[in-house]
């Protein structure tokens, strides 16, 4: 393709198209409307407006992290940018690839303070794997290039572009074929790394596989279940990690951490001598009290990332490594040795940890009413497909899915780990249905959470997304009522968000939920007791519409986690 004369907005919009961008999640603003113009004229991209520039990054991550391609998302200078920066901040903290596109004023007002001018990228810069301002027309659609390059190698994560009004209407001259995309060599574990690896298995009574995000990342679900099926030793997942490994497989200890745990996870994990982390960090939620989780544990870290080596813990094996390269050469190294001969072979015995899961998994099947969330979820999740997306705010109602929300397929289980951002679910709930429209959707919410993206049950109506938006609705910032009454003696402040709603007949939980929902022209209803959740699920479903489920939930429920960061100190009979 010989060089055309094109307009800067123009070219990335065909750069875009190229790339197989297939939405754009966003506000347009007369700053990025250049932008927006060419995405319309020249690309069949859909783009889907929203109520809350927020809700169109929290789109964007999700829609990166169900599919594994690039999500994108816009929004015009001054507000329209600063909103989208918790956004940006989710997306980074998870190593999610994702071009954020800001519109700026024109070049020659930069710095001016002139209408709506803000320094997006230095207020975004600390979030964002790299940002870009394009105030130069000539190198604008060759730096455009690299942002999708830095974005999507090595360690992925968000990028903003912050576009110059002006700059994107500029005519240039651009051959597109010239923007190649060179495949990057990431790092692999030597021979070395491998045998001492093996050397560690060997020596070990209690080895144990951590998978964490990076599985998810480099797309190794499978060669994790190889390579645990390879040795016969238990898989625990971290919070990024929940939906890595088959929560059914007989090698599934569980879950770990000081909240997000399962009793079986933990339990393994405290009891092991050799932690093998595949493409975790060893975040504080993840591992506690560090001296506790250290004991008489030897360290095998794999990660992609150098500085997350020894970050936490000491580790007596550090491996700079792709986790998928790492577990092949592992699983074939293992088989090579078993082969060979049996003085060479490793000690594998058959292990299933069907029976002690279960044993020792936390109740579920609460009869009382107000209905348990307990209760509620293991509905949900009898309901449910096996490949159902479900997504998650952060709260109380975040913590006892992951404690109780079994999951089956890869990148299913939704939820910002780093970040922990209320208002996210919505909003990811909706990519992963356009992504994926045959699957189910729902998103497990708070009513807390839910009035930070209420607003956005519009865009699901607007485009007739038929997400499930399920409500624990406690009247409370649940959450924090809880640690007010375990560390503060029950000293309340600020927590509790029940009112009398005069104008609805819902007794006085605040706001009505399915009405307001039905304002939107969002179908919705008023849940109260457990045997009615899989009626309601059903109807969402057949209705082949957005739909709300309000269930009513005990708001004295109490949620068993650590009450001093330790993971032994976890109370399991609390719930």
């Amino acid at each position: 393709m010989a060089k055309q004369k094109m307009t800067v907005a123009e070219a990335i919009a065909l750069y875009l198209k190229r790339k197989g961008v297939e939405h754009i999640y966003g506000v347009p603003g007369v700053a990025i409307l250049p932008l927006y113009d060419a995405i319309r004229e020249l690309t069949d991209i859909q783009s889907f407006v929203v109520r809350h520039e927020q809700t169109g990054a929290f789109m964007a991550d999700a829609y990166s992290r169900v599919t594994n391609k690039v999500g994108v998302c816009a929004a015009t200078s001054g507000p329209g940018g600063t909103n989208l920066i918790t956004g940006l901040y989710g997306s980074y903290m998870d190593c999610i690839p994702m071009i954020a596109f800001t519109g700026q004023v024109a070049s020659h007002l930069v710095g001016t303070q002139s209408f709506q001018e803000v320094a997006i990228t230095e207020i975004a810069k600390p979030v964002c794997k790299a940002v870009y301002l394009m105030n130069d027309a000539s190198t604008a659609v060759q730096r455009f290039h690299e942002a999708w390059e830095t974005a999507t190698t090595g360690k992925k994560g968000p990028v903003l572009v912050d576009l110059c009004v002006d700059v994107q209407k500029t005519e240039v001259e651009v051959d597109l074929d010239e923007f190649v995309s060179v495949p990057v060599e990431l790092p692999e574990a030597s021979d070395e790394d491998i045998a001492k690896t093996i050397q560690m298995l060997r020596e070990a009574k209690k080895p144990v596989l951590i998978s964490g995000g990076g599985v998810n990342l480099a797309m190794a679900q499978a060669e994790l279940k190889e390579l645990a099926e390879t040795l016969q030793i238990p898989v625990v997942t971290s919070v990024m990690g929940i939906d890595t490994f088959p929560n059914d497989h007989p090698l599934f200890a569980g879950r770990m951490g000081t909240m997000l745990n399962t009793p079986l996870g933990n339990k393994t994990i405290l009891e092991s001598d050799l932690v093998i982390n595949l493409g975790g960090r060893f975040g504080d939620r993840s591992i506690g009290n560090f001296e506790e989780f250290k004991h008489n544990t030897k360290i095998v870290h794999v990660n992609i990332d150098q500085k997350q080596i020894g970050k936490y813990l000491e580790t007596e094996l550090g491996v700079i490594a792709d986790v998928k390269s790492f577990m092949v050469k592992l699983t074939n190294a293992v088989k090579q040795l078993n082969q060979e001969a049996a003085a060479t072979a490793l000690e594998i015995k058959p292990l299933d940890l069907t029976e002690e899961r279960t044993r020792l998994a936390r109740k579920t099947d609460f009869e009382d009413l107000p209905i348990k969330p307990q209760r509620a979820l293991r509905e949900l999740r009898e309901f449910l497909d096996r490949d159902a997306f479900v997504s998650h705010d952060c709260g109380i109602s975040q913590i006892w899915s992951c404690q109780l929300f079994e999951t089956y397929e890869p990148r299913t289980y939704l939820i910002t780990g780093g970040a922990g951002t209320m208002g996210w679910g919505l909003g990811a709930a909706m990519a992963a249905k356009l992504a994926f429209p045959n699957r189910q959707s729902v998103n497990i919410v708070g009513d807390g959470s839910l009035g930070m993206s209420l607003q956005d049950l519009a865009t699901a109506a607007k485009f007739n997304i038929p997400v499930i938006v399920f409500v624990l609705n406690n009247s409370l910032y649940g959450l924090i009522r809880q640690q007010q009454n375990w560390w503060y003696d029950e000293r309340r402040i600020s927590t509790d968000l029940v009112y009398k709603n005069e104008l609805c007949d819902n007794e006085e939980r605040g706001i009505d939920f399915v009405k307001t929902a039905e304002g939107m022209g969002v179908r919705g209803e008023l849940v109260t007791h457990w045997k009615d959740i899989k009626p309601a699920l059903q109807r969402a479903v057949e209705s082949g519409k957005p739909y709300l489920i309000e269930l009513v939930v005990d708001p004295n429920a109490v949620c068993g986690f650590s009450f001093n960061g330790r993971l032994s100190t976890v109370d399991y009979s609390i719930n």
